[in-house]
């Protein structure tokens, strides 16, 4: 077997030959109408953000999303040195070069949250739409395949859309001057910032190398209002700014693999499964961007019926940067048995600049330990042993601070990836959970439990030389 058709954690690894054999038959499901299908039911839907209600949104650019995808993220979200055949990682885009398949894949998300301090709880149900990606082979393998040539050389692309920052609040709490005199503070947000990207990533030998290019854009709006009563000799006041924001995206990765048995795998070939180390590095540079703002500020009597504007002012024009990140990983695999690996990234938060909402905010590191484990990936008839089962643990420490104090995230996943087949087609089904807590000592705490979702439809006649007779 070719070192190249079995290599790392991809359910059906094990049973691509089976089909690539009868790729030139014809089946009713045509790749290409169910990816216009789909992306136009749900491209609407990852373009507007689910209803929730996080007070850690008020801070920087909002709540970021993760690019990581569902089956990644079912082991705790180790995917700078992951690799996989039919899977899409636009994490790491060098991934992109291993790609054996056309794979369309998207991903939803749940989120049930339990928001508590001191005094106060509240709990809530929000979901949303995480990704949209397309990637495939320049160099279909059923054309290696058939010419007998051993391809050294690899080109994968890929697309994808997702949101990169969500903006989502509404607080309010009692306040006085006075005694016996308390008036209602409130603030608000809504909004957020999406990513649209084209990758690309080039394989030669035992390394690969990729890139992000994109466009990150957006719509934030912040209010902050004091209430007075009927029975008060003051005016409300409402203060409300709101920007839009754009910028040019880039994110490059390499990865390095390493077949541990391969020596082995040549001198017998009972021994198919490789044992290999992937060894991968991400980086992000800054993204600087720009702004275009709203600013206003307005008196009213209680009821609105005499207002005073104070302040108002349209079209001004600022600039910003996100801060570049670095990532590094490992793993190890060991046929098509189990997998395990570490993933640490940290970015640099301390240059992050927004001259539409100035905040100054700290660096960040993330950590994570995962990997699957499956039964046994050569029997055809029990799903439950083709399954993947996966588990992962995570720290993450958040940029934006309350009151001085820094924001903290630890959580544990695990997940499931069913192998489903049809009409010598092949998909994956990710089921999963995310059990964590986020919290400001002795401030505010968030206990969640995330459901995530995602599907990779998997394709394999896309560039196909056609030969006949």
């Amino acid at each position: 077997m070719h070192k190249d058709f079995c290599i790392k954690c991809s359910d059906f690894d094990i049973f691509a030959p089976l089909f690539w054999g009868r790729t030139f038959m014809h089946t009713s499901l045509n790749m290409n109408k169910l990816f216009v299908l789909v992306f136009m039911a749900l491209v609407s839907d990852c373009l507007s953000q689910g209803a929730v209600n996080s007070p850690f949104s008020r801070y920087g650019i909002g709540d970021l999303n993760t690019e990581t995808p569902m089956h990644l993220r079912q082991m705790g979200g180790i995917s700078t040195s992951n690799l996989d055949l039919y899977h899409l990682n636009f994490d790491n885009p060098a991934s992109l070069g291993y790609l054996k398949a056309t794979g369309f894949d998207f991903g939803l998300d749940m989120k049930n949250s339990r928001i508590s301090d001191n005094i106060n709880s509240s709990s809530q149900w929000s979901g949303n739409l995480a990704y949209l990606g397309l990637g495939f082979t320049l160099r279909n393998p059923v054309n290696e395949l058939f010419s007998r040539d051993d391809y050294k050389f690899n080109w994968g692309m890929g697309f994808a859309v997702m949101p990169n920052s969500t903006v989502s609040y509404d607080i309010s709490r009692l306040d006085s001057l006075v005694a016996g005199q308390p008036f209602l503070r409130s603030f608000e947000g809504e909004g957020g910032s999406y990513k649209v990207m084209w990758s690309n990533a080039v394989k030669y030998g035992d390394f690969s190398l990729g890139a992000n290019l994109g466009w990150i854009f957006g719509n934030i709006n912040y209010s902050r209002n004091i209430d007075f009563t009927r029975e008060q000799a003051a005016y409300d006041n409402t203060f409300e700014r709101s920007y839009s924001l754009s910028g040019f995206y880039s994110k490059f990765g390499l990865i390095y693999l390493g077949v541990l048995n391969e020596k082995e795998m040549k001198e017998n070939s009972a021994v198919n499964a490789p044992k290999s180390i992937t060894a991968g590095i991400s980086y992000k540079p800054a993204i600087g961007f720009s702004t275009v703002s709203e600013v206003s500020e307005i008196n009213s009597t209680v009821g609105g019926f005499i207002t005073d504007t104070l302040f108002f002012a349209t079209d001004l024009q600022g600039n910003g940067t996100l801060p570049s990140e670095l990532a590094f990983g490992v793993t190890y695999t060991n046929g098509f048995k189990y997998a395990i690996g570490i993933d640490y990234r940290t970015t640099f938060w301390n240059t992050y600049r927004n001259d539409a909402n100035p905040e100054d905010l700290s660096n960040t590191t993330r950590i994570a330990v995962g990997g699957f484990y499956r039964p046994d990936a050569s029997d055809v008839t029990n799903i439950l042993n083709r399954t993947s089962y996966r588990l992962g643990f995570y720290f993450e420490q958040d940029p934006r601070t309350i009151e001085s104090e820094s924001i903290n995230t630890f959580g544990i996943t695990i997940g499931a990836g069913l192998p489903l087949a049809w009409q010598r087609r092949f998909a994956n089904l990710n089921l999963g959970l995310d059990f964590g807590k986020r919290s400001v000592q002795n401030i505010l705490d968030e206990n969640f439990i995330k459901i995530t979702f995602g599907f990779t439809f998997n394709e394999s006649d896309w560039f196909v030389k056609r030969k006949f007779n």
